[in-house]
């Protein structure tokens, strides 16, 4: 039976100091527990850590190739992963990037702020998932003035900033009274 040793969380503390690659983590996870864990082990935890959303891939680092002129394949070892961060600016950058004329690129940002959403309404002890489209809907259909206007101030409500469960709260609640 294989044991578990919480290596998400390690993963997390390690990221906590800096960007890693996946080599890099897997070194510093194996001498953190003083013990082997497989490389299946450490992708499983960084796959349920990307799909939560708590770390992102940020970079590749190519020094993983040794100076191999001609590559063919790409290693994981080289990806760099780092914590998702969700300041304003990013969040604001995703709602630009749902106006793409690029269908998939304005599917995935409006993925992302989805999800960061869903996460902001179970902080907030909400459950009305289906508020968020129709937050969108409206956002979208507003005069340019004030669809920056919101979009700042949910971008800023979205993030992790001191003050934005308050702020996030007043705008889910300025939205539900807009319903009636």
């Amino acid at each position: 039976m294989p044991r578990k040793y919480n290596i998400d969380q390690i993963i997390l503390r390690l990221l906590a100091e800096d960007d890693l690659s996946r080599r890099e983590i897997a070194e510093k996870t194996r001498e953190a527990l003083g013990r082997p864990v497989s490389d299946k082990s450490i992708n499983e935890a960084l796959m349920k850590l990307l799909e939560d959303g708590k770390v992102q891939v940020v970079d590749y680092d190519l020094s993983v190739y040794n100076s191999v002129k001609r590559i063919q394949s790409i290693k994981s070892d080289g990806i760099v992963f780092g914590l998702m961060r969700k300041d304003p600016f990013k969040i604001s950058m995703l709602f630009r990037r749902t106006e793409s004329e690029d269908a998939g690129e304005a599917e995935r940002a409006y993925k992302k702020l989805r999800r960061l959403f869903r996460a902001k309404m179970a902080v907030a002890g909400m459950k009305d998932y289906t508020l968020f489209d129709r937050m969108m809907n409206e956002i979208f259909i507003m005069d340019s003035k004030n669809k920056d206007r919101i979009i700042r101030r949910l971008s800023w409500a979205l993030s992790d900033e001191k003050g934005s469960l308050d702020e996030f709260e007043d705008l889910i609640h300025y939205f539900k009274v807009r319903e009636y």
